[in-house]
Protein backbone atom coordinates (compact mmCIF):
# COMPACT_ATOMS: atom_id res chain seq x y z
CA UNK A 1 0.00 0.00 0.00
CA UNK A 2 1.35 3.41 -0.99
CA UNK A 3 0.94 5.16 2.35
CA UNK A 4 2.97 2.49 4.16
CA UNK A 5 5.79 2.78 1.61
CA UNK A 6 6.24 6.52 2.12
CA UNK A 7 4.58 7.08 5.46
CA UNK A 8 1.82 9.08 3.80
CA UNK A 9 4.16 11.97 2.94
CA UNK A 10 3.32 11.61 -0.74
CA UNK A 11 -0.16 12.98 -0.01
CA UNK A 12 1.32 16.40 0.73
CA UNK A 13 3.01 16.38 -2.69
CA UNK A 14 -0.23 16.34 -4.68
CA UNK A 15 -0.29 20.13 -5.08
CA UNK A 16 3.37 20.14 -6.14
CA UNK A 17 3.01 17.40 -8.72
CA UNK A 18 -0.44 17.91 -10.24
CA UNK A 19 -2.26 20.95 -11.53
CA UNK A 20 -5.73 19.51 -10.91
CA UNK A 21 -7.36 16.22 -9.91
CA UNK A 22 -10.84 15.31 -11.09
CA UNK A 23 -12.58 12.61 -9.06
CA UNK A 24 -15.55 11.29 -11.05
CA UNK A 25 -18.11 8.78 -9.77
CA UNK A 26 -21.78 7.85 -9.93
CA UNK A 27 -23.50 8.65 -6.64
CA UNK A 28 -25.85 5.65 -6.93
CA UNK A 29 -23.87 2.95 -8.77
CA UNK A 30 -22.28 0.05 -6.89
CA UNK A 31 -19.08 0.29 -8.97
CA UNK A 32 -18.47 3.71 -7.39
CA UNK A 33 -18.88 2.53 -3.80
CA UNK A 34 -15.13 2.27 -3.04
CA UNK A 35 -14.29 5.71 -4.47
CA UNK A 36 -17.17 7.30 -2.56
CA UNK A 37 -15.86 5.70 0.62
CA UNK A 38 -12.27 6.73 -0.19
CA UNK A 39 -13.32 10.34 -0.74
CA UNK A 40 -15.39 10.34 2.44
CA UNK A 41 -12.50 9.06 4.53
CA UNK A 42 -9.63 10.97 2.91
CA UNK A 43 -10.87 14.26 1.43
CA UNK A 44 -10.47 16.35 4.59
CA UNK A 45 -6.87 15.22 5.12
CA UNK A 46 -5.95 15.66 1.45
CA UNK A 47 -7.42 19.16 1.42
CA UNK A 48 -5.67 20.07 4.69
CA UNK A 49 -2.33 18.95 3.22
CA UNK A 50 -3.02 20.73 -0.09
CA UNK A 51 -5.27 23.67 0.85
CA UNK A 52 -5.19 25.58 -2.46
CA UNK A 53 -5.20 22.53 -4.70
CA UNK A 54 -8.30 21.99 -6.87
CA UNK A 55 -9.75 18.58 -6.04
CA UNK A 56 -12.75 18.52 -8.37
CA UNK A 57 -15.19 15.95 -7.01
CA UNK A 58 -17.77 15.22 -9.70
CA UNK A 59 -20.75 12.93 -9.04
CA UNK A 60 -22.07 12.20 -12.55
CA UNK A 61 -24.90 9.74 -13.27
CA UNK A 62 -23.96 6.68 -15.33
CA UNK A 63 -20.29 7.68 -15.50
CA UNK A 64 -17.54 5.18 -14.72
CA UNK A 65 -15.58 6.10 -11.57
CA UNK A 66 -12.18 7.54 -12.39
CA UNK A 67 -9.35 9.87 -11.54
CA UNK A 68 -8.27 12.38 -14.17
CA UNK A 69 -4.97 13.99 -13.24
CA UNK A 70 -4.02 17.18 -15.06
CA UNK A 71 -0.33 18.07 -15.15
CA UNK A 72 1.48 20.94 -16.83
CA UNK A 73 1.69 21.73 -20.51
CA UNK A 74 -1.44 19.81 -21.54
CA UNK A 75 -0.42 16.39 -20.20
CA UNK A 76 -3.03 14.31 -18.36
CA UNK A 77 -3.54 10.76 -17.11
CA UNK A 78 -6.71 8.82 -16.38
CA UNK A 79 -7.24 5.88 -14.00
CA UNK A 80 -10.47 3.88 -14.15
CA UNK A 81 -11.58 2.85 -10.66
CA UNK A 82 -14.59 0.55 -11.19
CA UNK A 83 -14.34 -2.62 -9.14
CA UNK A 84 -11.23 -1.51 -7.25
CA UNK A 85 -10.77 -1.56 -3.49
CA UNK A 86 -9.92 1.53 -1.46
CA UNK A 87 -6.31 0.31 -1.21
CA UNK A 88 -6.11 -0.02 -5.00
CA UNK A 89 -7.63 3.46 -5.41
CA UNK A 90 -5.02 4.88 -3.03
CA UNK A 91 -2.29 3.14 -5.04
CA UNK A 92 -3.67 4.68 -8.25
CA UNK A 93 -3.58 8.14 -6.66
CA UNK A 94 -0.01 7.51 -5.47
CA UNK A 95 0.97 6.48 -9.02
CA UNK A 96 -0.56 9.67 -10.45
CA UNK A 97 1.38 11.79 -7.97
CA UNK A 98 4.58 9.90 -8.87
CA UNK A 99 4.01 10.60 -12.59
CA UNK A 100 4.06 14.30 -11.70
CA UNK A 101 7.83 14.06 -11.23
CA UNK A 102 8.16 13.56 -14.99
CA UNK A 103 5.39 15.97 -16.04
CA UNK A 104 5.62 18.98 -13.74
CA UNK A 105 2.98 21.62 -13.34
CA UNK A 106 2.97 24.35 -15.95
CA UNK A 107 3.75 27.21 -13.54
CA UNK A 108 5.14 27.65 -10.02
CA UNK A 109 3.34 25.82 -7.23
CA UNK A 110 3.02 28.93 -5.06
CA UNK A 111 0.91 30.77 -7.62
CA UNK A 112 -2.83 30.24 -7.88
CA UNK A 113 -2.93 31.45 -11.48
CA UNK A 114 -0.82 30.66 -14.53
CA UNK A 115 1.73 33.25 -15.65
CA UNK A 116 0.68 36.19 -17.76
CA UNK A 117 0.28 35.45 -21.45
CA UNK A 118 1.44 38.01 -23.97
CA UNK A 119 -0.99 38.75 -26.77
CA UNK A 120 -0.24 40.52 -30.01
CA UNK A 121 0.62 44.15 -29.36
CA UNK A 122 2.47 43.37 -26.07
CA UNK A 123 -0.69 43.42 -23.98
CA UNK A 124 -0.45 41.33 -20.83
CA UNK A 125 -3.47 39.18 -20.10
CA UNK A 126 -4.00 37.13 -16.93
CA UNK A 127 -6.27 34.10 -16.61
Amino acid sequence: MASKKLGGLWRSQISRRLHELQIVYDSDCGSSEAIRSFVGKNYAELKTLNPRFPFLVRPIKEKEPQFVAIYGRGYWEQRLLAGKSEAEIEQDLFDLVKIGEEHPRGWPVDEDLPPAILKAGSTTVHF
